[in-house]
């Protein structure tokens, strides 16, 4: 396992972690940019072993990349390094400031290890590493010499990404409550493989709800309207997770379907565009019932998946619908309807959407 550790410099910009972030949830990688320093320009003795760890990391042999600025810890999962320009999937301050990069690293997944804690930073982490490059010594926080990117080796080796299954960056910035509802919904709804299915947004919808519900459930008079919301934007977002797959797989099948049309707020598109332009919920349900898509479905798809498509999601579409609609039309959810909705999202006496949304998409669409 190699392992390196760089300074990230607030300087450049004050929230450097979570722009990285925001582009690692919205793309599933991120880039993240080695910045020539404007006040001095030292030489880094040890580039060619840079270089060798470099041609070596890809997504087997990955990268431990760790950034801090000594009150904050967090380590990378990087499986490329390179120098050619990867500011297309990077936050966009750095083109915006002209920043000079030296290196890209190209970083798939980021575990938060410390937040705001210097001394847990010094004593029990910046501890464990030597500096091969420096005599071997323990890592000196003061009075060191060191050229950054830092190859580090650690005395008590560990592997933050041996769990292949897990991704670690959504719950960056999580609350200690918020971990655990979501270790709840993961061990006792969900499971971890359809946890790790969802979209980011759905579980953290979720969880954000599920906190707002526990701490109200005992007021008669709170009003639940940003609970369904949060409730319906998950349902929404996997139904078109769902539909996307749908459509890609008639399309491989009958490629005359990416020419049926559907509106969204007054505009028009082709199902081409379906992957860039999202429908709303009851379009979802016109474009199932169109002759064109309704007959694909039935001539390529297993007789249950075809139930499925054409007759349990229009159901849950409809549910949604009405209370979402209610809702926005300002007759606040009552405490059953919040419930009902939460029971059929999570799967509490009933199988989840959400699993079954995500089961459909991986056992019949792959």
């Amino acid at each position: 396992m190699k392992n390196l550790l760089i300074l990230y410099n607030p300087y450049y910009q004050s929230d450097v972690i979570k722009q990285h972030l925001k582009v690692l949830i919205d793309n599933e990688k991120v880039a993240f940019g080695k910045v020539r320093s404007k006040i001095k320009n030292i030489e880094h003795h040890f580039e060619k072993e840079l270089q060798a760890i470099y041609a070596q990391t890809d997504s087997v042999h990955y990268l431990q990349l760790f950034l801090t600025d000594y009150a904050n810890l967090f380590v990378a999962k990087v499986e490329k390094v390179t120098d050619e320009d990867m500011s297309s999937i990077a936050p966009n301050y750095y083109k915006e400031k002209s920043l000079k990069v030296e290196q890209w690293y190209i970083i798939t997944d980021l575990k938060e290890l410390v937040r705001d804690d210097f001394e847990s930073v010094r004593d029990h982490y910046l501890a464990n590493f030597t500096t091969p490059n420096f005599n071997n010594h323990t890592y000196a926080v003061y009075g060191n010499n060191y050229v950054y990117p830092l190859v580090v080796n650690m005395k008590k080796e560990v592997d933050y990404f041996e769990d292949k299954d897990t991704k670690h960056y959504p719950n960056i910035y999580k609350s200690k409550e918020y971990l655990q509802i979501k270790d709840a919904l993961l061990n006792y709804s969900f499971g971890k493989h359809y946890t790790q299915l969802m979209h980011p947004n759905s579980i953290d919808n979720i969880i954000s709800a599920q906190m707002e519900y526990e701490q109200n459930r005992q007021n008669p008079l709170y009003d639940f309207s940003s609970v369904v919301v949060k409730y319906t934007k998950t349902i929404e977002q996997e139904i078109y997770s769902f539909f996307k797959a749908l459509i890609h797989y008639l399309s491989q099948k009958e490629p005359s379907i990416l020419n049926v049309e559907y509106s969204v707020q007054r505009f028009d598109y082709k199902l081409d565009q379906v992957f860039m332009y999202k429908p709303n919920l009851g379009t979802y349900k016109y474009l199932l019932k169109h002759p064109i898509i309704n007959k694909a479905i039935q001539t390529h798809c297993q007789k249950q998946f075809q139930w499925y498509c054409i007759q349990r999601v229009p159901q849950y579409i409809q549910m949604v619908q009405k209370i979402r609609n209610e809702t926005v039309h300002g007759n606040p959810p009552t405490i059953y309807e919040v419930e009902m909705l939460k029971d059929q999202l999570i799967g509490i006496g009933c199988n989840s959407i959400i699993v079954e949304l995500i089961e459909a998409k991986e056992e019949y669409l792959r």
